[in-house]
């Protein structure tokens, strides 16, 4: 989807420009100059559709106005998709790739940089003061350059429910709304699960090295956490397991969510921030607790480490303009137009999280309490860790969300030659492991994990 009106007005200027090809012979000079001069397009792609396109468009517009004002005309066009990397790396191989893309996921971004698709930024940004306590600022060791810039934050290890504030007895499997489906990436909201249940069993440290591919899939903080999530998710008989294979994370078309499926007889979801805007009208029903306090297998049921996930912002073709359009995107004036404000809370406009820290609670509409309960997770956690699979190895991703689909489709593993449950349990890890050796990270270790009090080293 192309934003606004906008794609309408790139065309006529297309149309122009080639007319004015046709009739350069002719010497028509002032057609040239009306095309070139102080006009500049940026095209950005990303991931963001509906409202959150919507949102993500007011910034654009303020970034147009601001050049406006300085005598500039920048036409800004958006391309939102949830088929983002499959249409980036069409545009790459075609040799026309847009001038920004927003990706959630860091291993895209390493892997572009390290084929050299990527540009740095020229300019240095100064965005350790606003952005270094978490690993929002996460690079590689020894990559001296920056190429991407966080965009927009999300906290992920927390649990939504509606009614009454749940506690562990009401967390069994088939009070749990689940949902694989999410197009060109299914799969992930079931990582997102043994990532959190990893985190909370096996601490920050043994998730960072895991996340970095330091530590091998058959090891044992990873098979207790595989484990305990397919057990958890078989254990009654594998209805929960095919409900979650047949239904959409972001539950039927034209709904509101499958927390508020009328279909589904549930009440809990393991979902990142962002769920507000699946909800719709009924975001406001909808409240959660951190996700410790109700996933299965969890001892600790008071940790403060949390995964959070992050969008950001990387160049594929340069330009001053492009790069103009980098640096106000982390900006504070930018980022405060996430969180809307009182009037737009009215309107039933849903904010938005930012990851700068000079954006605290206060500044979210006063009414959204469950919003500003969001931002102070995120300042109190102990530990906060990017979603690991995002940092991986596309490959390695891909085949980890092909995994958790076919376990889903049989839980049993009947079909797996390995005798006893829990050696066909290891055969779908050791499968993932193969994948990452021959896909290694040629780059050097990311900080996937940082303490909230002290930020990035």
């Amino acid at each position: 989807m192309v934003r606004g009106a906008r794609g309408a007005r790139a065309v006529r200027t297309a149309l122009l420009g080639l007319l004015c090809l046709l009739l350069a012979p002719a010497g028509l000079a002032g057609c040239v100059r009306e095309v070139g001069g102080a006009r500049h397009t940026l095209v950005v792609l990303g991931s963001w559709t509906g409202r959150e396109q919507e949102a993500f468009g007011e910034l654009l517009d303020r970034f147009e106005e601001r050049q406006r004002r300085e005598g500039v005309h920048v036409e800004v066009r958006y391309q939102g998709t949830t088929a983002n990397r499959e249409v980036l790396l069409s545009d790459v191989l075609a040799g026309d790739p847009p001038d920004i893309v927003v990706l959630p996921s860091l291993g895209d971004l390493i892997d572009y940089r390290q084929r050299g698709r990527l540009e740095p930024l020229r300019r240095d940004v100064d965005v350790r003061g606003a952005y270094d306590r978490g690993p929002w600022l996460a690079r590689p060791q020894g990559m001296g350059k920056r190429y991407w810039l966080p965009v927009r934050a999300d906290l992920k290890s927390i649990v939504w429910y509606t009614g009454r504030e749940p506690d562990a007895s009401d967390a069994a499997v088939d009070s749990w709304c689940v949902g694989m489906g999410s197009d060109a990436t299914s799969g992930w909201p079931g990582s997102d699960w043994i990532e959190d249940i990893l985190l909370q069993q096996s601490g920050p440290e043994a998730y960072e090295r895991w996340a970095n591919g330091e530590l091998a899939w058959d090891s044992e903080p990873v098979v207790r956490a595989w484990n305990t999530w397919a057990d958890f998710m078989s254990g009654d008989g594998g209805r929960a397991a095919r409900a979650a294979l047949d239904s959409d994370h972001r539950g039927p078309e034209g709904g509101s969510g499958l927390l508020f499926d009328p279909a589904r007889d549930c009440r809990l979801e393991h979902q990142g921030s962002f769920a507000r805007h699946l909800y719709g009208e009924r975001f406001r029903d909808a409240d959660f607790v951190p996700a410790p306090r109700l996933l299965p297998g969890i001892t600790n049921r008071g940790s403060r480490d949390r995964e959070v996930s992050g969008d950001f912002a990387a160049m594929f073709q340069y330009s001053p303009r492009a790069e103009e359009l980098m640096h106000f995107l982390v900006s504070l004036e930018a980022q405060l137009l996430w969180t809307k404000h009182d009037t737009a809370w009215q309107r039933g406009e849903i904010p938005f999280f930012s990851a700068h820290q000079g954006i605290g609670q206060e500044a979210y509409p006063e009414r959204d309490v469950v919003g500003r309960r969001v931002v102070r997770e995120l300042e109190e956690a102990g530990y906060l860790c990017l979603d690991a699979s995002d940092t991986m190895p596309p490959a390695v991703r891909g085949i980890f969300h092909q995994k958790i689909l076919e376990f889903l489709a049989d839980p049993r593993q009947e079909h797996l030659a390995e005798t006893g449950p829990r050696q066909r349990r290891l055969v779908p890890l050791r499968q993932i492991q193969e994948v990452q050796e021959q896909y290694p990270r040629r780059s050097g270790p990311l900080d996937v994990c940082a303490a909230r009090a002290t930020g990035m080293p």
